[in-house]
């Protein structure tokens, strides 16, 4: 048995594909692609995958993460080869290597946000104003009931660039175990703010991060 990482993107239409159905797709694939697949053992047997870190939907990505095991060791290229074959459009096997980090190791993304609104000509200087409050509180379901959240900390702005009346936002957000944010629930925190329409034109996943922010693949 030898362990794969696949690291593949998640883009348009298959953004609308929720964390579960994006599960059965990829045993579809994987069983259609004749790759070598482990099954666990038991009554019920299946196959195994994990995925690291599930994505919002709705959201793209360029670095989705998905662990599979096969029975025998495999060329990287004959997998990505036979994996694309077997995909439907918007998923696409980018890279596979060796796990080194554990699903456990995840402790933060990135985020690419694209912004508009018919109504404030200005974003940029709206947004500055938001992100420098000294605290943004949100309402977040918890197990025990709704309750108030201060995320101002948990946010990371890497760049922030206004052009032909759009914002474009590269965050770093909290992600994994210990505990994770949302891009949208920055998005409509910043809409609450504004008390206008914002329009999320896009939102991509570009990078995920391990401790001190090292690429966790």
């Amino acid at each position: 048995m030898k362990d794969y990482r696949i690291i593949f993107e998640k883009k348009g239409i298959s953004r609308y594909i929720s964390h579960l159905d994006l599960n059965r797709c990829m045993i579809r694939a994987v069983r259609r692609s004749g790759l070598p697949a482990w099954y666990t053992e038991g009554f019920h047997p299946h196959l195994y995958l994990m995925f690291p870190l599930a994505l919002s939907l709705g959201i793209e990505s360029i670095c989705e993460v998905m662990d599979l095991r096969l029975t025998e060791e495999r060329p990287p290229k004959e997998i990505l080869s036979r994996l694309n074959a077997a995909l439907p459009e918007g998923l696409h096997a980018l890279a596979v290597r060796e796990p080194v980090m554990q699903a456990s190791d995840v402790t933060a993304a990135e985020y690419q946000l694209c912004l508009s609104s018919p109504e404030i000509p200005d974003l940029s200087e709206l947004w500055n104003h938001f992100i420098s409050q000294p605290e943004i509180l949100i309402q977040k379901k918890t197990k025990k009931g709704m309750k108030e959240l201060n995320i101002k900390e948990m946010i990371t702005v890497q760049n922030s660039v206004m052009q032909n009346q759009k914002l474009s936002l590269t965050l770093r957000l909290p992600a994994g175990n210990e505990g994770s944010l949302n891009p949208a629930a920055v998005t409509d925190a910043f809409q609450k703010y504004a008390d206008k329409p914002i329009l999320v034109e896009s939102a991509c996943r570009t990078k995920i991060f391990s401790e001190n922010y090292q690429d966790f693949f």
